[in-house]
């Protein structure tokens, strides 16, 4: 039960580190039955078996880092960048052509609703091709994890025959897209940010055949927030700063790595 409270890790990490510091100091563990014996014992008072004068120091296991792990993986494979290019190259091509409508209808009395129309149709395309891009490195990621080249065709199609499963999330992510138009960009991109997160953990949990619902999403979050809380706020930040042009070509691939690293290590 302590593993779910509220600062459990810190309690856990506090309550090792003095078994450690006891054990380096005033005992002497026995390595048959793990009784904790004086410091000047030659023989284990609970089992008999002989202690020896020095031990080597218990140390527990280090938390991974996936921090590091997924940057290097990144690092390695740096075609990961690709399906983050062709997203960018659609979006200027799409903003391009509301700017042409917007100039070309000014003079009339259309350009108001007309642009309007064009930048919410703008707005759910963009909703769309996000997701894919997600998914699609996403499995890319899949790949670089496993020590598999990635491919961005092989990765596309396995993208595009799973996508249903993220059908509930990207229609989420539309409807609060096509608000965000009318609240303005930083609102949309703060909200589109933050759902962005649960985008992240279904994809990865679809790739890994585990739990893909919103709300199992939302319950993995908040215990990967108490397990690895500085993984859990990258991919916050990684999620926000996947909306910004230009750096969402690195921010995509390394918070896909992570994330996947993240729902594969933390259970459900």
């Amino acid at each position: 039960m302590i593993g779910e409270l509220p600062g459990a890790s810190l309690i856990k990490k506090l309550f090792s580190y003095t078994i450690i510091y006891y054990r380096e100091s005033v005992a002497k563990l026995c390595p048959r039955c793990g009784y904790i014996n004086a410091d000047d014992a030659n023989y284990c008072s609970n089992c008999g078996y002989p202690l020896s004068s020095s031990q080597p120091p218990f140390s527990p296991s280090p938390p991974p880092d996936r921090l590091s792990e997924a940057f290097n993986i990144f690092t390695r494979n740096l075609s990961m960048i690709m399906p983050t290019i062709i997203l960018l190259i659609i979006e200027v091509i799409l903003a391009a052509i509301i700017g042409v409508f917007g100039f070309i209808l000014a003079p009339t009395a259309l350009a108001i609703p007309i642009v309007t129309l064009l930048g919410i149709i703008s707005g759910i395309i963009d909703a769309i091709l996000f997701s894919i891009t997600i998914h699609t490195t996403m499995y890319m990621a899949h790949d670089a994890i496993n020590n598999i080249s990635p491919n961005l065709n092989n990765a596309f199609s396995r993208a595009r025959s799973t996508l249903y499963r993220l059908y509930t999330i990207i229609a989420i992510l539309i409807i609060i897209g096509i608000i965000g138009f009318f609240a303005g960009i930083f609102v949309s991109w703060f909200l589109v940010g933050l759902v962005g997160i649960i985008l992240y953990i279904i994809s990865a949990s679809v790739i890994l055949n585990k739990q893909s619902s919103i709300t199992a999403a939302i319950d993995w979050y908040g215990k990967a927030l108490n397990r690895d809380a500085g993984g859990a706020l990258v991919i916050l930040i990684g999620s926000l700063f996947s909306l910004i042009p230009i750096i969402n070509i690195f921010a995509i691939p390394y918070t896909s790595i992570l994330a996947y690293l993240m729902v594969r290590d933390i259970p459900s």
